[in-house]
């Protein structure tokens, strides 16, 4: 059964900023994950420590955090943004 993938007003204004190339495989990844919450085999996915459902996912230089919500079936995009030293603050 597929995930149902819930971007924040925020994900969507940040997708705005990027490149198409960039926008496409992202778009990508969105298709993957409702399949698969934790592709580790096509992508660089790692958990994030500290955090019981939250993982990364690193895209040449786009980071993408999200939780998993396995029980409901959801896919919560917490942030996508390029590799600053602010990536990881307020998610």
């Amino acid at each position: 059964m597929a995930f149902e993938l819930v971007p924040s007003k925020r994900i969507l204004k940040e997708l705005g900023k990027l490149e198409s190339s960039q926008k496409t495989k992202l778009l990508d990844l969105f298709l993957k994950l409702k399949v698969d919450p934790v592709p580790a085999g096509e992508f660089n996915v790692l958990k994030l420590t500290g955090c019981t459902c939250t993982y990364q996912i690193r895209i040449q230089k786009i980071r993408v955090i999200y939780d998993v919500y396995w029980e409901e079936k959801r896919i919560e995009i917490l942030k996508v943004e390029g590799r600053k030293g602010r990536t990881y603050k307020d998610f």
